[in-house]
């Protein structure tokens, strides 16, 4: 299935920059072009083997991204972004721009020294309750407990849903239909949607990894208050990300509220600085979600797809999420072409998302 997907990318990318003269052009009607990556790792091959490979950039990979970006671009901070949409005004030269999500420690090991040697401006979109605790992602955690119980020769799903009944855990279990690709990433997907975090808590818990996951995951960990510090004193833009990564689409508004504002306070108290950009946990927003955003007193918000609330276009940010084989053709070798249209959405239907963006209940995504 990867080697058809990669076939068909490459043809389309071949195709897409033949019929049409893009290369010298910013993104589809001049919207800036904002990428989001999420970790930044020494090997790929090596951190893929107990993380979610599509988080995962090698610093390598990340570095011909921004070479390829920084000959068609001018690559801006986030504050320049905001005023140039904010003005309405075309760029002389289309401008592009570079985030990180969740926090990882790896940013600030194998990416932040790479964006100072280059001169490349960013933004790293903060976990604030993970700041500082050396505690991973409860997705890392979860994806990690999922690969190990796989490990063990017996089917993935039959082992989470006696996990499931173990933990005492009420609801549905995972349905025992095959699917393709990774399936302890779609079992991790399928928790997270139908479980709070307590409740997931619990059932890893009964999938216990033992010294072999508490290893992998020393790899995963979050910035620390001083990493993060450093960063922003070297002009990297810090904005929230939320308290601890919760889907705020989920959520009741008095919740979403405490979570995007707590997390906004607690970065101003310790950067002394305003705190003007956010991005929504997975991309999940709808409007009562926007409105919480407007209300907690950010100025800019940034999704991971093309969907926009027109009524609030500068809190639904449009932004593209690349990974270490984002760019690869065929022969696994870097393309101009396939990066060519990650920049003009051209893979990206404008019309189509994976969440649901108009609900206007909490809860309903």
């Amino acid at each position: 299935m990867r080697f058809l997907r990669s076939v068909g990318k490459t043809c389309y990318a071949s195709v897409y920059n033949v019929t049409r003269t893009v290369g010298r052009r910013g993104a589809p009607s001049g919207a800036p072009f904002i990428i989001c990556y999420h970790r930044v790792v020494e090997d790929f091959e090596e951190s893929a083997k107990t993380a979610i490979p599509s988080m995962l950039v090698s610093a390598r990979m990340l570095e011909r991204h921004i070479d390829w970006l920084a000959r068609r671009f001018s690559i801006v901070s986030l504050d320049d972004v905001g005023r140039h949409l904010e003005s309405g005004h075309s760029a002389r030269k289309p401008i592009a721009a570079i985030t990180f999500d969740d926090g990882y420690a790896d940013v600030f090991h194998h990416g932040f020294p790479l964006l100072k040697r280059k001169g490349i401006p960013a933004a790293v979109f903060v976990v604030t309750d993970l700041a500082g605790t050396g505690r991973p992602q409860i997705f890392d955690r979860l994806y990690l407990s999922l690969r190990l119980a796989g490990s063990r020769g017996l089917p993935l799903r039959e082992t989470v849903n006696a996990a499931i009944r173990a933990a005492g855990v009420e609801g549905a279990g995972v349905s025992a239909a095959p699917a393709a690709g990774d399936e302890a990433f779609r079992v991790m997907t399928v928790l997270l949607n139908r479980f709070p975090g307590e409740s997931v808590e619990r059932i890893m818990a009964e999938l216990s990894g033992g010294s072999a996951m508490e290893k992998a995951l020393e790899e995963s960990g979050p910035l620390t208050w001083e990493m993060i510090e450093t960063m922003h004193k070297s002009g990297i833009t810090i904005g929230s990300h939320t308290k601890s990564h919760t889907l705020l689409t989920s959520e009741s508004l008095a919740e979403a509220a405490s979570q995007l504002t707590g997390s906004k306070q607690t970065i101003e108290s310790r950067l002394r600085a305003p705190v003007r950009h956010f991005a929504y946990p997975d991309g999940r927003f709808n409007p009562l979600v926007v409105q919480a955003v407007r209300s907690a007193g950010y100025q800019f918000a940034y999704g991971i797809c093309r969907q926009r609330d027109p009524g609030f276009p500068l809190l639904t940010i449009s932004r593209k999420v690349l990974w270490e084989r984002a760019s690869l053709n065929l022969w696994g070798g870097f393309s101009s072409s396939i990066m060519n249209c990650h920049a003009h959405g051209a893979f990206d239907p404008e019309d189509r998302c994976e969440h649901d963006h108009s609900s206007s209940e909490p809860g309903e995504n």
